[in-house]
């Protein structure tokens, strides 16, 4: 029986690997933080953080999606939308 991730877990797994990839202190990932003005993620990190994403979540994500992202919230909406959806159509 595959364990059926939660939100909040999924949220966690996606602060683990920003923090790995930037050093970036988890506590400092609140929602309201903007990635580029605030953690100073660049373009480079960002697609690290991305890729490392997609591999974990198993998801494709739309680089022009992610290019309206402001802060951390919208960007786990972002994931979590998209790992919703294919769990839908996979099913």
């Amino acid at each position: 029986m595959h364990h059926e991730q939660t939100n909040e877990e999924i949220k966690n797994e996606i602060k683990q690997i920003i923090a790995r990839i930037t050093r970036i202190d988890i506590s400092e990932m609140k929602d309201h933080v903007l990635i580029r003005e605030e953690l100073g993620i660049d373009s480079l990190l960002a697609m690290e953080i991305l890729a490392t994403c997609e591999n974990h979540l198993g998801i494709q994500i739309d680089e022009t999606l992610f290019a309206g992202v402001q802060d951390i919230g919208q960007f786990f909406s972002l994931l979590l939308n998209l790992y919703h959806e294919k769990k839908m159509t996979s099913e």
